[in-house]
């Protein structure tokens, strides 16, 4: 495996167990197995391994973005949208303790932020992907006229964000089949009329 990838699968672990205040470059190194210098080889510091590995934390929810883009016309939108609901609802969950991290940091979120301008990404992308998805099929005449893309998208992505907020704040671990259950009922509530 490479280094860089070993290392960033490591800091992931150690930045999950310790968050991102008591976390160091040389627990990293150390679960890594290199020494810290390899690790500024690949990395400038600690928050740039740190952000490099929450750009990779939702790896769920971009693959079913890129897929969204093909599905208009095809399978069910409720379908559709339950595998965008369940791929949010497992990435979120997973990552919510780093999401929330960057902001107890106000440089290293200017910085995720600079870097999401200049990569043209951020957070909002996942919900125009959804919208432009549902624009289409609202063309195609499977959703109603009258629904709104951009609140229906808002609703369905905020409402996965939410419901991971809640379960990693009160500790609470579900399991996939309670994730799939919840992405159902929240597609089946925004979605009735299709």
């Amino acid at each position: 495996m490479d280094l860089k990838i070993r290392i960033a699968e490591a800091a992931e672990q150690v930045l999950l167990t310790n968050g991102l205040a008591k976390t160091t470059t040389k627990e990293i190194a150390k679960a890594a197995g290199c020494s810290e210098g390899s690790l500024y080889n690949h990395f400038k510091s600690k928050e740039d391994l740190f952000l490099h590995v929450v750009r990779n934390q939702l790896k769920m929810l971009m693959a079913a973005m890129t897929s969204l883009r093909n599905l208009p016309g095809k399978g069910t939108v409720r379908g559709n949208m339950e595998e965008v609901a369940l791929a949010a609802l497992n990435d979120y969950n997973h990552s919510m303790s780093m999401i929330c991290s960057i902001f107890s940091e106000p440089g290293i979120l200017d910085r995720h932020r600079e870097g999401f301008e200049s990569r043209n990404e951020g957070p909002h992308r996942a919900n125009e992907t959804v919208e432009g998805y549902l624009l289409e099929e609202k063309r195609l005449g499977r959703i109603p006229e009258g629904m709104d893309a951009r609140a229906a998208a808002d609703l369905l992505l905020g409402s996965c964000f939410q419901h991971a907020f809640q379960s990693s704040f009160t500790g609470r671990e579900e399991t996939q089949e309670e994730r799939s259950q919840y992405a159902k009922r929240i597609v089946d509530t925004i979605f009735r009329e299709c």
